[in-house]
């Protein structure tokens, strides 16, 4: 056998009294234990093997001890490497704010502070398909010209005693926030393909008095904004505000085409027809007296396509089946105008859409 080395005695050691003395406690078990249960788990992982590989060497007391540190530690090091995977770390900081309650700080708070025209990242991803949901209310409020996801627009409330349900709040969301949308930005094309979202009270927070929805946007292919959607008047010359008010009454019915199709609710698709005839109409009284200069003659084009396409919502709103009324928006699409519109917003320098139709 091979000697211990120095201070490392072999075997067991006898008193004076020629009594045998028990072996020694091993200090790093003692120590495995202790830094396993004041939360220093690394340590008492060391320590534990130290303590065990010295135990079997030496013969010393203390295995015990170094195998409870050991479990501890290594049941700590697990949970936190479950928490750390699995649960989101967000510090909950107050989102800065200057007089006029415009956020100037990012920080995280809940849906409920949202205020109109604070820009956010929701704290979960976007809900997808029909009767999903958030889940969870959290969201992280941003400066406007810093990088973001979405931004809040709208709010109203419901009325009534009783919750109403998912689908029937849905019904009267859906629609009324895509209206108010295009109230707070008169160009909605400016910024692409925008999708619109809300928040809404459950049955437990309607039951303690919560009726409010919170309309917002959020662009359609993920990528982030970094600038406020909000336009109006003020952002915009004449002639771009004149071409604009003109299709207002088109986006307006536009945004309102029901959730259903004409095989599923064909009174109901009929009836959007009529309404989009009506709008349709009046964009088109509106666009022959814009005064729009430089763009005046994709305008007569833009209106005589428009006049092509007017029978066919006219017909769509009588259709006697599905198939007729599908007939008749093909026909629409037809005359739908998309390449004059593109050109004269390119003319009057208004921002081009992301997708782009053929020009003309």
């Amino acid at each position: 056998m091979s000697d211990p080395g120095p201070g490392q005695p072999w075997g067991p050691q006898w008193s004076p009294a020629g009594q045998p003395v028990p072996p020694g406690l091993n200090g790093f078990a003692v120590a495995a234990l202790v830094t396993s249960l004041v939360c220093l788990a690394p340590l008492g992982l060391i320590f534990g093997i130290v303590a065990l590989v010295q135990i079997s060497r030496r013969g010393q007391r203390g295995k015990g001890l170094a195998i409870a540190g050991l479990s501890v530690s290594g049941a700590v090091l697990l949970l936190t490497a479950f928490i750390v995977a699995t649960v989101d770390f967000r510090v909950w900081t107050i989102p800065g704010r200057d007089d006029s309650g415009e956020v100037t700080g990012r920080g995280w708070t809940t849906i409920y502070s949202l205020r109109n025209g604070d820009c956010f990242n929701p704290g979960t991803e976007l809900p997808k398909g029909k009767g999903s949901s958030l889940g969870d209310i959290s969201v992280e409020l941003t400066p406007c010209d810093t990088s973001h996801h979405s931004e809040a627009y709208a709010s109203f409330t419901l009325s009534g005693q009783e919750f109403p349900g998912p689908d029937a709040i849905a019904a009267i969301a859906g629609p009324r926030c895509a209206k108010l949308f295009l109230d707070y930005s008169i160009d909605p094309l400016a910024f692409g393909p925008l999708q619109s979202y809300y928040f809404y009270p459950d049955e437990r927070g309607w039951t303690t008095g919560n009726r409010t929805v919170r309309c917002w946007v959020t662009p359609k292919d993920d990528t982030e904004l970094d600038t406020t959607v909000r336009r109006d008047a003020s952002d915009v010359d004449d002639g771009q505000l004149a071409f604009l008010s003109a299709v207002k009454p088109l986006n307006a019915a536009g945004v309102l085409r029901p959730a259903r199709g004409p095989r599923e609710d064909l009174d109901g698709a009929r009836a959007w027809a009529g309404r989009m005839a009506e709008a349709q109409a009046e964009t088109i009284g509106l666009l022959k007296d814009a005064d729009l200069p430089g763009a005046r003659r994709p305008t007569e084009q833009l209106v005589a396509e428009f006049e092509a396409g007017l029978p066919f919502w006219q017909q769509a709103a009588k259709a006697s089946d599905a198939d007729t009324f599908l007939g008749h928006l093909r026909s629409v699409d037809r005359h739908n105008g998309d390449a004059y519109v593109l050109e004269i917003r390119r003319l009057l320098d208004l921002p081009l859409p992301t997708t782009q139709p053929k020009q003309a």
